[in-house]
């Protein structure tokens, strides 16, 4: 499992709505996951982080990505009408996934330590 991660702020004048518009694919990726998820800074209304956890292998990154290059070429170039920059863009291989909602999933997920 992967994690695609970007923070963009959008051009003065744009809206998050104008962004949604252009970000929007055209298809389907061919893929399984969870996302992606826009959300948007409490300090700045022009910052939108996307977060999309995507469902391969890592043998199988490299050719979904070469697949999927020319849609979001035209895409990312929508993107780049709206936005002013791109702070931080990067995919992650998830390591670990905790959940820390109540006291017991705390101590059940705890990771042993090694001393």
């Amino acid at each position: 499992m992967f994690v695609s991660v970007l923070v963009r702020r959008l051009k003065p004048g744009k809206t998050y709505e104008d962004f949604v518009d252009a970000w929007y694919p055209d298809k389907g990726f061919g893929f399984g996951g969870r996302g992606p998820i826009l959300a948007r800074s409490l300090e700045d209304d022009r910052e939108i982080l996307a977060i999309g956890f995507m469902d391969l292998r890592r043998d199988e990154l490299p050719a979904t990505m070469e697949r999927i290059a020319a849609q979001e070429s035209v895409r990312h170039d929508r993107i780049d009408e709206v936005i002013e920059s791109t702070a931080l863009r990067g995919i992650y291989e998830v390591a670990h996934e905790f959940d820390f909602s109540t006291d017991e999933t705390v101590a059940r997920g705890r990771p042993a330590r090694e001393r």
